[in-house]
């Protein structure tokens, strides 16, 4: 049985009293005696503070708790948090150690949780409460910092707006704040406080102000009845009118932390913002992807889209779509929503949406066919034939997912495109692909359509006639390589596997971790370990066979610069404007 566990409450109170006279009290709460005791520990703490035994907010332990390193302030941090809501004391006393463990604890996600016991402390002493918030009034650093929590306390509707008519910016802050995480309020304060919000975004200049207003009502609409849209619209369009790139971003952050309290139509409205004014992109599509609710009827998939189409070119660094796991799976949830979206932005042309696309199919475990359905298809003959070039230039390496595309031109499409399609589908298509894209096409022969079995039949039927053509000219001795270009062919083979080796093994987990050695060729790997006393002792590993296979594009191989040329001028093309 460990030491912690033998310890008697008596042995506990003597142990921490001892350490406070010989001013290693923090120390103690952290060492390896007292460490097991940590659940009993905060009321010890408290009941000897009170008692005069010990004083935990004394310079010396708040100086103590600021030197503690990292592991062993959240040791402490528990018993002393703990301890916070019994503690007798002043209020100037309970901010100067609080403000201590909240600063130590910095941006931690617990940061926050003296914070919520000094809420208990404030609800035990109501008048040191009141002291702190008239602290907070005359704009003191630590009134400012702390006194939300005095408020929410104190639980007095008046206190808010009484903070919110101040003089100073930093008080209005603090009224707003606490407006909005008050609990159990009337009807009449929420629309009181959604009209001191809805006036702060009106006039105030200030950020921190505007972000507090902006936060409050989103609160106070989330804690209000269900379908109370108390001036939603014409705060969500003072924002947009007015908010600028920060204020964007924060309503993109309501979406997903306080949605509740809005309807299809706000929602809509809060979209529509956002996909026309400029934001913080990154950290707005990291808020709508989190926000997104498949199963919830008020969202919209076509508005959500709209926002990603806005922001996704403002993005600093290249497109993840791991990033996206929220819409990937509203994405294929539906075959209507990738038929919209692919058809979409492939007809768009810009290159990080068509980028994106190709990093949603990369991210698929299997292959995603996809069907653009005739609505989603355009009109006009050059879009639909601008909509393939798209397809092959920027998806070319998913060969089925291609296919399944240009065969959607190839039923709906007019007749002029449906050539075009089945033409690239043969080149390059199939001229570059003869694995599973000839078994997706075979697969497609008894489709319901009859332009979609023909054009699979004449497909087919061209590219037996290309393979069987190969076939005869494999010996005429004029088109076999020369030895300089086998050479020449193996040397870059050889350079090409010795870069991925490179590459693998820096991006491997298990690099650093032990030796490596490189077998030409073998059955067993025999290696020497050294024991104790030059002991050695040999160990074998038998050796077995691990393969993998992908396809790569035969035009790639035949033609490089001609097959690189087309799909960087499918890429690069422009659509016409009408």
């Amino acid at each position: 049985m460990a030491i912690a566990e033998m310890m008697l409450p008596e042995d506990i109170e003597n142990a921490l009293i001892t350490a406070e006279r010989e001013v290693a009290l923090i120390a103690a709460v952290t060492s390896n005696e007292l460490r097991g005791q940590s659940d009993e520990l905060g009321a010890k703490l408290s009941d000897l503070h009170n008692s005069g035994a010990i004083c935990l907010t004394s310079e010396s332990n708040l100086n103590a708790i600021q030197a503690l390193d990292h592991k062993d302030f959240w040791i402490a941090v528990h018993p002393l948090k703990e301890a916070i809501p019994n503690l007798l004391g002043s209020h100037g006393q309970m901010l100067a150690y609080v403000n201590t463990l909240v600063k130590k604890a910095g941006s931690d996600g617990a940061a926050g949780m003296p914070n919520v016991a000094l809420i208990e402390w404030c609800r035990k002493n109501p008048e040191e409460a009141s002291k702190i918030v008239e602290r907070a009034q005359n704009c003191d650093p630590l009134g400012l910092e702390h006194g939300l929590f005095a408020v929410l306390a104190l639980a007095n509707p008046k206190s808010p707006f009484e903070l919110i008519r101040h003089a100073e910016l930093k008080v209005r802050t603090l009224g707003l704040r606490s407006l909005g995480r008050m609990e159990d309020l009337s009807l009449e304060h929420i629309k009181a406080g959604v009209d001191e919000a809805l006036r702060a975004l009106k006039v105030e200049t200030d950020e921190d102000v505007r972000t507090a207003a902006i936060e409050a009502s989103f609160r106070l609409w989330e804690n209000a009845p269900p379908k109370f849209r108390y001036k939603q619209t014409d705060l969500i369009n003072s924002i947009g009118e007015l908010g600028n790139q920060t204020e964007l971003t924060v309503l993109a952050a309501m979406l997903f932390y306080h949605n509740k309290g809005l309807v299809g139509a706000d929602i809509d409205l809060v979209l529509d913002w956002l996909s026309k004014k400029p934001s913080n992109a990154a950290a707005t599509l990291r808020h709508l992807d989190m926000a997104i609710r498949r199963n919830d009827e008020r969202w919209k998939f076509e508005n959500v889209v709209s926002v990603i189409e806005f922001c996704l070119p403002m993005l600093d660094k290249p497109v993840d779509a791991d990033g996206f796991y929220g819409f990937r799976k509203w994405l294929w949830d539906d075959p209507k929503h990738a038929s919209y979206l692919f058809s979409r932005w492939l007809l768009n042309g810009q290159r990080q949406l068509c980028d994106f696309l190709s990093e949603i199919l990369q991210a698929l475990s299997a292959e995603q066919l996809i069907n653009i359905q005739k609505g989603d298809l355009p009109t006009k003959t050059a879009d639909q034939v601008f909509l393939a070039q798209k397809c092959i230039g920027y998806l070319w390496n998913h060969e089925t997912v291609v296919a399944s595309i240009l065969l959607s031109i190839v039923r709906n499409g007019t007749t002029d495109a449906r050539a075009n399609a089945e033409e690239l589908l043969f080149h390059p298509m199939l001229l570059s692909y003869g694995g599973n894209l000839r078994s997706y096409l075979e697969g497609q022969r008894g489709n319901n359509s009859k332009r979609i079995s023909e054009s699979i039949e004449r497909l087919l039927s061209k590219h037996d006639m290309h393979i069987s053509g190969t076939e005869e000219v494999r010996d005429v001795v004029e088109l076999c390589p020369t030895i300089e270009q086998r050479r020449a062919v193996a040397m870059k083979d050889r350079d090409r596997n010795r870069d991925i080796q490179k590459a693998a093994h820096k991006r491997s987990i298990f690099a650093d971790l032990a030796t490596h050695q490189t077998l030409l060729y073998g059955r067993k790997s025999l290696s020497i370990i050294h024991g104790v006393d030059g002991e050695q002792h040999p160990q074998i590993t038998e050796l077995t066979e691990h393969s993998y296979s992908v396809e790569l594009p035969r035009l790639s191989v035949i033609d490089p610069v001609g097959f690189n040329q087309l799909l960087t001028v499918f890429r690069a093309r422009t659509r016409a404007q009408s």
